[in-house]
């Protein structure tokens, strides 16, 4: 922990001017002025570390993606993406030397599934500098959602960071991936501010970072051009002929469209082919591959490395990396849309699907007006209104747009701004139903059609939400049992109707969990929930956090690692790794701990959400 603060010291206005005959010497500062300025400052420092902000390093990733700890970064060699993975397996964290014989060997990219042995060479970067306002926990009570650090009701000398869920008193049952207040007879899911969702968002895929060798090979775009089919390869979905419905434009990443006036709407679906890392190393030997489909899952890019000693990294090999057993429905689509024309009755529709229920955003993009709908496909493909609202669409033009269903609830945003549907956005599914499970079209769970309407389609971006697991301490009885689940569920990813079947049997036991939050306590979970010790890890009789342990609020990263250029953008050497070889430390060659030149890192210098 580290604590900046910069006394200012008033100097006093000029007297006015006087007549004198001779002016006096001037006196110079006693020793013991200035040691009595030197102590001041250390207390008005101190006074203010104590009451009003306090400075913090991220040692860890159980906050990632919202804050990094010890981490890399690289761009995948295959597709471009900015990858950034967990780096803290290879530090001691009480010395903060390296572990023998530990280091990162390499990481997957979690937009294309192509290994990055790069990764090995990058240099490796300490956790953000943050920020923690210790002064609204002292006059007022934390909010749910709140990122705040605390002392660890295990150890009280050790800081923690995480975001707050639970309340005092209340009973949190975490389920199929979201939180839900349980009164014993009903469970309420806790929904985030809709800003906050749209921030805590995780990538799944990037169009304008394809993998360009995947796809030289055979492999299919995600993004294609489809129209209805009773024989359609994928979820009763075909590819359309060249030459009609949207029209790919490889170059630029984007798809258009035109002269749809009085036609069926023309649909541009987006498939999950997400390549395994068999299927990267059939395309390295030269081998057929069979591409799939398959759910999408929890995958957190930041933990998808491996490692050398298996002492200290759990995956050893890019078969091992925890690439997502669970399946997200909590899906956002972005993506800017440019209209050049539109006809009479023209119609843009969004589609986000999840398991039985469709839900449509319909847009008049002469007017502006935009209806949500819920298709029940159960119920023979039954429409249900979920309210109605004004948008800033107004005829051609280039808007971005963005369209959720997260936390049972539906939001559309034009141009970043929030276009509000009312009470009737958000969905109450537990009267019909209390689990949801995938179906064929969660394969291909996104949809955008247009009718009369002449557009481009370009930097698609689809992301989901944050997914809780119900994840058991090793002493629980289930923790082994659990394991073989999340096994059994990424088996059969590529079918959701026995995926289904597995998620059935055994959710209400391996993937629900309750946790009690004491009187005047609080409830914390990390953001990267697959590698978070948090209160769902903790000794039962210390679960929740009490009160008198919070230290304060997160609100700023003001230091993010610097960008060090010159030497291929690696900069020069000021310290090295060590690490202990035979009870002796010993220099890491060729792996720099703290290099210079670099600048400033603005881009990531934001408000803690």
């Amino acid at each position: 922990m580290t604590t900046d603060a910069t006394p200012v010291v008033a100097e006093s206005p000029p007297a006015p001017s006087k007549p004198e005959k001779k002016k006096k010497p001037k006196q110079k500062e006693s020793t013991r002025d200035t040691v009595e300025s030197i102590l001041f400052a250390f207390v008005l420092a101190f006074l203010f570390r104590t009451f009003e902000a306090e400075a913090f390093v991220i040692p860890t990733g159980s906050m990632a993606p919202t804050l990094y700890g010890r981490h890399k970064e690289t761009d995948c060699a295959s597709c471009g993406f900015h990858l950034v993975v967990g780096a803290s397996d290879e530090v001691n964290p009480e010395t903060g030397q390296l572990w023998n014989s530990a280091r990162l060997r390499s990481a997957v990219c979690p937009n294309c599934g192509a290994d990055n042995p790069q990764i090995y060479d990058e240099l490796a970067f300490n956790g953000d500098r943050i920020l923690v306002n210790k002064y609204p926990y002292e006059i007022g009570d934390p909010d749910r959602w709140d990122v705040f650090v605390f002392k660890w009701p295990e150890e009280p000398q050790t800081n923690y960071i995480k975001r707050l869920v639970g309340l005092p008193g209340e009973t949190i049952r975490i389920r199929g991936g979201n939180v839900f207040l349980w009164d014993n007879e009903k469970e309420v899911i806790l929904r985030k501010d809709p800003d906050k969702q749209k921030r805590l968002q995780m990538p799944v895929y990037d169009n304008d970072h394809a993998p360009a060798p995947l796809l030289a090979a055979g492999w299919p775009e995600r993004w294609a051009s489809v129209k209805p089919s009773d024989v359609g390869r994928l979820a009763n979905w075909a590819e359309t002929e060249e030459g009609t419905g949207w029209k790919s434009d490889l170059e630029n990443r984007s798809f258009s469209i035109s002269n749809t006036a009085g036609q069926e709407l023309n649909w541009l679906r987006y498939r999950h082919f997400f390549a395994a890392p068999a299927d990267w190393e059939n395309l390295e030997r030269g081998k057929p591959f069979e591409p799939k489909s398959r759910l999408i899952g929890d995958y957190c890019g930041y933990n998808t490395y491996t490692g050398d000693n298996p002492q200290h990294f759990e995956a050893h090999t890019s078969e091992a990396v925890d690439d997502g057993p669970y399946w997200v429905a909590d899906l956002t689509l972005n993506f800017d849309l440019d209209v050049q024309a539109v006809q009479p009755g023209g119609e843009v529709v969004l589609e986000l699907c999840e398991g039985t229920y469709w839900y449509r955003c319909r847009i008049n993009p002469a007017t502006g007006a935009a209806t949500l709908e819920e298709i029940n496909v159960q119920m023979n493909e039954r429409v249900k209104p979920r309210g109605s609202a004004e948008t800033s669409i107004t005829g051609p033009g280039s808007y971005s747009i963005s369209f959720a269903n997260v936390d049972d609830r539906l939001c559309l945003w034009i141009n970043d701004v929030l276009v509000d549907f009312g009470e009737e956005a958000s969905i109450d599914l537990a009267g019909a139903t209390v689990n949801r499970f995938p179906t064929p079209t969660d394969l291909t769970p996104v949809g955008i059609a247009v009718t009369g309407v002449d557009a481009t389609v370009s930097h698609l971006l689809l992301e989901r939400d944050l997914y809780y697991r119900a994840d058991f301490s090793i002493q629980d009885p289930r923790y082994h049992e659990n394991k073989r689940f999340e096994r059994d569920l990424i088996r059969h990813r590529h079918d959701p109707d026995v995926w289904g079947q597995v998620y059935l049997e055994n959710a209400d036991r391996l993937d629900t969990l309750e946790l009690q939050v004491g009187d005047d306590h609080y409830l914390a979970l990390g953001d990267n929930s697959p590698r978070s010790r948090d209160s769902r890890l903790w000794r039962k009789d210390m679960q929740s956090v009490p009160r008198k342990f919070l230290v304060g609020k997160a609100f700023l990263i003001y230091w993010p690692h610097g960008i060090p250029f010159l030497n291929s953008g690696k900069g020069f050497e000021v310290t090295a790794h060590k690490q202990p070889v035979n009870g002796r430390l010993q220099k890491v060659e060729e792996y720099p701990r703290y290099t210079i030149p670099f600048y400033p890192q603005f881009s990531r210098m934001k408000r803690i959400r």
